[in-house]
């Protein structure tokens, strides 16, 4: 095993975004050194925020010594939410929500904090459309991700 490890690599991103709103939402080093860096931010992740993390890697790598292959994006939308930090910066955006149980969910969040998730949810009968406010348990959530809405009135 060389010294391209996931640690590494987190230590070397947390030692470039340190003071920043940047923070890790993921990172994987497979087979073959192919290094897949995920950041996130409470104000969202520019290219060029990219850019910086991706040159701090390669700089502090040794191509000589171990070849490897190198992408820094930013926690796309598809993947599931594993912070807090990240649930609080969706707040207002339409989550879909499995739970341990494999419940599943679906609604505009409203408020999250360590206990528990709250979430609105339209229900449809014949004659009007109502909302229900749904409140999930933080530690019943299995997995949380947040929907692309296309047309929204």
């Amino acid at each position: 095993m060389g010294y391209i490890t996931a640690k590494f690599i987190t230590d070397l991103v947390s030692e470039k975004i340190a003071g920043s709103d940047l923070f890790i939402g993921e990172i994987k080093v497979k087979l073959g050194n192919i290094i897949q860096v995920f950041l996130d931010g409470d104000n969202g992740v520019t290219i060029e925020q990219c850019a910086a993390v991706s040159r701090h890697i390669e700089q502090s790598l040794d191509r000589a010594r171990e070849d490897f292959e190198l992408h820094v994006s930013s926690y796309g939308i598809g993947q599931p939410l594993k912070f807090l930090r990240q649930y609080k910066n969706a707040v207002g955006k339409m989550l879909s929500i499995v739970t341990e149980g494999d419940m599943r969910y679906s609604g505009k969040l409203l408020e999250v904090d360590e206990k528990t998730i709250l979430l609105e949810k339209s229900v449809s009968n014949k004659k009007k459309e109502k909302e229900e406010k749904i409140e999930i348990p933080f530690e019943e959530v299995k997995m949380a991700k947040i929907e692309v809405v296309f047309n929204q009135k």
